[in-house]
């Protein structure tokens, strides 16, 4: 049971990493989702989850709360409990959930939050402002940490 709990906590890393890398790999994580939830709808006529759904993109914020609060924190607050010195991980993982927590505030004041949407080729900054990073056929746009479009640089 621990050696299945201390492979999850290594899967789900991310999540104790500092802002700009956890967001960044929710992103790229949520870009893959949406490629799987777009074969669904094309390929089998169904509906997708929400973390799947393209359509259901400004949700990011309020699924990796769910994320954080159902998986991430209860599995690395147990894992601290048999190791103390995984301490700065759990703190880590809520100060990116206060993070996520401000995104889903502004998404719900009608506010606009970036995240992964439409393919495009290669790391370019967008008319939009996001900077476009590719991984394989895979695209992701990130913004600033408050979740703003990046300004784009000359």
């Amino acid at each position: 049971m621990c050696r299945s709990m201390m492979m999850t906590a290594c899967d789900l890393g991310a999540v104790t990493k500092p802002w700009e890398i956890s967001r960044k790999v929710a992103e790229l994580v949520t870009s893959e989702f949406f490629e799987q939830g777009d074969r669904e709808r094309l390929e089998l006529k169904l509906t997708p989850a929400a973390i799947f759904d393209r359509n259901r993109k400004d949700e990011l914020p309020g699924l990796q709360l769910e994320w954080i609060d159902g998986i991430c924190a209860p599995l690395y607050e147990t894992l601290v409990k048999l190791n103390p010195k995984l301490q700065p991980m759990v703190d880590m993982i809520k100060a990116n959930r206060v993070k996520w927590e401000e995104l889903n505030r502004k998404r719900q004041r009608g506010q606009s939050v970036s995240a992964p949407a439409s393919p495009c080729s290669g790391d370019s900054t967008e008319p939009s402002g996001c900077t476009v990073a590719k991984t394989g056929s895979t695209p992701c746009c990130s913004g600033d940490t408050d979740g703003t479009p990046s300004k784009a640089t000359s």
